[in-house]
Protein backbone atom coordinates (compact mmCIF):
# COMPACT_ATOMS: atom_id res chain seq x y z
CA UNK A 1 0.00 0.00 0.00
CA UNK A 2 2.73 2.65 0.86
CA UNK A 3 4.47 1.82 -2.56
CA UNK A 4 1.32 2.70 -4.19
CA UNK A 5 1.47 5.82 -2.47
CA UNK A 6 4.56 6.57 -3.43
CA UNK A 7 4.12 6.18 -6.81
CA UNK A 8 1.24 8.15 -6.75
CA UNK A 9 2.64 11.25 -5.40
CA UNK A 10 5.82 11.15 -8.03
CA UNK A 11 3.43 10.27 -10.58
CA UNK A 12 1.53 13.84 -9.74
CA UNK A 13 4.97 15.48 -9.61
CA UNK A 14 6.35 14.13 -12.74
CA UNK A 15 3.46 14.46 -15.00
CA UNK A 16 3.07 18.00 -15.04
CA UNK A 17 6.94 18.78 -15.57
CA UNK A 18 6.91 16.51 -18.76
CA UNK A 19 4.36 18.48 -20.10
CA UNK A 20 5.97 21.94 -18.85
CA UNK A 21 8.92 20.32 -21.20
CA UNK A 22 6.83 18.78 -23.99
CA UNK A 23 5.41 22.51 -24.27
CA UNK A 24 9.24 24.42 -24.06
CA UNK A 25 10.42 21.56 -26.84
CA UNK A 26 7.38 22.93 -29.04
CA UNK A 27 7.93 26.73 -28.49
CA UNK A 28 11.28 26.27 -29.55
CA UNK A 29 10.44 24.31 -32.38
CA UNK A 30 7.60 27.10 -33.68
CA UNK A 31 10.82 29.69 -33.09
CA UNK A 32 13.16 27.77 -35.22
CA UNK A 33 10.24 27.32 -38.16
CA UNK A 34 9.84 31.29 -37.81
CA UNK A 35 13.31 31.90 -37.56
CA UNK A 36 14.27 29.13 -41.24
CA UNK A 37 11.42 31.00 -43.06
CA UNK A 38 12.64 34.02 -42.87
CA UNK A 39 16.01 32.82 -44.23
CA UNK A 40 14.39 31.28 -46.91
CA UNK A 41 12.45 34.74 -47.55
CA UNK A 42 16.25 36.50 -47.25
CA UNK A 43 17.43 33.95 -49.80
CA UNK A 44 14.57 35.01 -51.87
CA UNK A 45 15.65 38.76 -51.92
CA UNK A 46 19.44 37.58 -52.51
CA UNK A 47 18.87 35.65 -55.27
CA UNK A 48 15.87 37.96 -56.70
CA UNK A 49 16.81 41.51 -56.14
CA UNK A 50 13.19 41.91 -54.07
CA UNK A 51 10.52 39.71 -51.95
CA UNK A 52 8.07 38.05 -53.05
CA UNK A 53 5.39 39.93 -55.02
CA UNK A 54 1.76 40.32 -54.11
CA UNK A 55 -0.21 41.57 -51.54
CA UNK A 56 -1.31 40.21 -48.49
CA UNK A 57 -0.71 37.18 -46.58
CA UNK A 58 0.84 34.61 -48.31
CA UNK A 59 1.16 30.81 -47.93
CA UNK A 60 4.73 29.23 -48.00
CA UNK A 61 4.10 27.44 -51.25
CA UNK A 62 4.94 31.19 -52.67
CA UNK A 63 8.49 30.50 -51.98
CA UNK A 64 8.80 26.58 -51.72
CA UNK A 65 12.21 26.66 -53.17
CA UNK A 66 13.49 27.99 -50.14
CA UNK A 67 11.62 26.64 -47.39
CA UNK A 68 9.17 23.61 -46.75
CA UNK A 69 5.84 24.21 -47.87
CA UNK A 70 4.49 21.58 -45.05
CA UNK A 71 6.05 23.73 -41.92
CA UNK A 72 3.57 23.54 -39.71
CA UNK A 73 3.22 25.24 -35.75
CA UNK A 74 3.71 22.20 -33.28
CA UNK A 75 1.45 23.29 -30.79
CA UNK A 76 -1.57 24.14 -32.84
CA UNK A 77 -0.61 22.66 -36.03
CA UNK A 78 -1.68 25.78 -37.93
CA UNK A 79 0.23 26.77 -40.86
CA UNK A 80 2.67 29.94 -41.27
CA UNK A 81 2.09 32.44 -43.57
CA UNK A 82 3.92 35.79 -44.35
CA UNK A 83 3.31 39.16 -45.71
CA UNK A 84 5.84 41.52 -47.35
CA UNK A 85 5.24 45.70 -46.23
CA UNK A 86 6.59 48.65 -46.20
CA UNK A 87 6.42 51.36 -48.91
CA UNK A 88 9.11 50.06 -50.28
CA UNK A 89 8.38 46.33 -49.71
CA UNK A 90 11.58 45.97 -48.39
CA UNK A 91 10.04 44.27 -44.56
CA UNK A 92 8.33 41.19 -43.65
CA UNK A 93 5.98 39.43 -40.86
CA UNK A 94 5.72 35.93 -40.13
CA UNK A 95 3.04 34.15 -38.00
CA UNK A 96 1.45 31.49 -37.32
CA UNK A 97 -1.69 31.75 -39.21
CA UNK A 98 -3.95 30.82 -35.69
CA UNK A 99 -4.28 33.33 -33.05
CA UNK A 100 -3.17 30.70 -30.57
CA UNK A 101 0.28 29.81 -32.25
CA UNK A 102 1.06 33.84 -32.52
CA UNK A 103 -0.21 34.42 -28.75
CA UNK A 104 1.81 31.38 -27.61
CA UNK A 105 4.88 31.96 -29.76
CA UNK A 106 5.50 35.23 -31.00
CA UNK A 107 6.07 35.89 -34.70
CA UNK A 108 8.86 37.52 -36.55
CA UNK A 109 8.50 41.24 -37.96
CA UNK A 110 10.98 42.81 -39.90
CA UNK A 111 13.72 39.70 -39.27
CA UNK A 112 13.37 40.21 -35.71
CA UNK A 113 11.65 37.59 -33.14
CA UNK A 114 9.00 39.34 -31.34
CA UNK A 115 8.10 37.71 -28.00
CA UNK A 116 4.56 36.61 -27.48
Amino acid sequence: MVVVLIVGILSAIAIPKYADVTESAKYAACRSNLRNIAGGLNMYLSENGSYPPGNGWKKLNTISEYVHQEMMCPSTESEYRYRIMGGERDTFRIRGWVAACRRNHGWYKDGVYLER
